[in-house]
C-alpha cells in the first residue's frame, strides 16, 4: 500500500505527546515516515473493513481510506478535522476507544487491523494481544509496529528533545511478539535497519493472521 503523505498543515496533534512535528523535520522526518511505509508494506491489498488503533493526528488516514471501502479509526483522544483526511468513496468513522476495552470494537469484524506505535505504551501486552486478535475477522491480518525499548533508544529520544520516554514506552518488542504469538501466526516482518534481528532493530513491523 502506498503512503499518501498529508500536507503538514492538514494535520492537528491529538495530544501534547503526539509525534506529528517529527514526521516533517528535514532529517529525522525521513526515518519517522519510513516507519509508516514499513507498516503499509505489510497491509494486504484485499479486504473490505480496516481498523486503525491509535489514529493520532490522522497521518495514515488518507492511505488507509484509499485502500479500503470501510474504515474505523480509534484513539484515546481524537484530533480535530480527521474527517477531512478521508479519501472520497470510503465510509469512515472515528471513535474514542481504549484498546484494552473488549467491548470497544465489534469482535470478528475487521479484515485488517493496523496498530503502529501503540503497543509499546501498554503495560499489559497479553490483554492488548487478546483484544487485537478478537477484532480480526476469520482470515484477517493484523499489522503491528513498535520501537526498541531500552537505554539506547531512550538516549536517542533525549537527543531529539523527547525526554523521559521510558515513562511512555513500557513494553519491549520481545514481550509484544510473545503475546501476539500466543494468539496469532506471524506471516511477515520488516525491520529498521533492514534484516536486523529484533534485539538490534530500532523499529520493527510485523504482520499476523488468525488463519
Amino acid at each position: 500500500m502506498k503512503f499518501r503523505v498529508p500536507l503538514s498543515d492538514a494535520l492537528v496533534p491529538n495530544s501534547e505527546f503526539d509525534p506529528l512535528p517529527y514526521y516533517y523535520r528535514p532529517v529525522i522526518g525521513r526515518i519517522y515516515r519510513h516507519r509508516l511505509r514499513m507498516g503499509l508494506r505489510l497491509v494486504p491489498d484485499r479486504g473490505r473493513r480496516v481498523l486503525e488503533i491509535g489514529v493520532g493526528s490522522g497521518i495514515l488516514v488518507p492511505s488507509l481510506t484509499a485502500g479500503f471501502p470501510e474504515y474505523v479509526g480509534t484513539d484515546l483522544l481524537l484530533a480535530r478535522g480527521l474527517e477531512s483526511l478521508v479519501t472520497p468513496g470510503c465510509r469512515a468513522t472515528f471513535q474514542v476507544a481504549d484498546l484494552l476495552d473488549p467491548n470497544a470494537v465489534p469482535a470478528g469484524s475487521f479484515d485488517v487491523v493496523v496498530c503502529l506505535s501503540v503497543l509499546e505504551h501498554i503495560a499489559d501486552p497479553e490483554a492488548a494481544a487478546r483484544c487485537l486478535a478478537r477484532a480480526l475477522a476469520p482470515g484477517g491480518t493484523l499489522v503491528a509496529g513498535y520501537p526498541m525499548v531500552n537505554r539506547f533508544m531512550a538516549a536517542c529520544f533525549r537527543m531529539l528533545g523527547f525526554g523521559r520516554i521510558e515513562e511512555h514506552h513500557v513494553t519491549a518488542p520481545a514481550q509484544i511478539t510473545a503475546a501476539l504469538g500466543r494468539r496469532l501466526w506471524r506471516v511477515g516482518r520488516i525491520s529498521l535497519p533492514m534484516f536486523a534481528p529484533q534485539s538490534l532493530s530500532l523499529y520493527e513491523c510485523t504482520s499476523w493472521t488468525n488463519r
